[in-house]
């Protein structure tokens, strides 16, 4: 975890893959702002505190903005979820023709 240099926000990162910031400490209500496909093993506010930065265990290192843009995240985390079968995947899920039928 990392706070902000005005101290009204809180970063936080974990083993669910999830970058998340916590508002003002009477405020309980976190926003993720990014997702990485592995656990979340670093985190730290770049000096314009507007961005966070973080390492992960997949091998990459990204820059976040303090608050998420909600539609492209998701549609971001769908592409990554649910996307169109290659041609050989497609073929490889076809049951052979039953020459009996």
């Amino acid at each position: 975890m990392a706070w902000a240099r005005d101290g009204q926000r809180l970063a936080s990162c974990s083993d669910d893959r999830a970058v998340r910031v916590w508002g003002s400490a009477d405020d309980d209500q976190s926003e993720v702002i990014g997702v990485h496909r592995d656990g979340v093993t670093r985190l730290a506010w770049l000096p314009d505190g507007r961005q966070v930065v973080t390492g992960s265990a997949d091998g990459t290192a990204r820059v976040w903005a303090d608050s998420v843009d909600l539609a492209k995240l998701t549609a971001v985390a769908r592409s990554r979820v649910f996307r169109a079968l290659t041609d050989d995947e497609r073929q490889a899920h076809l049951l052979p023709a039953d020459a009996d039928s």
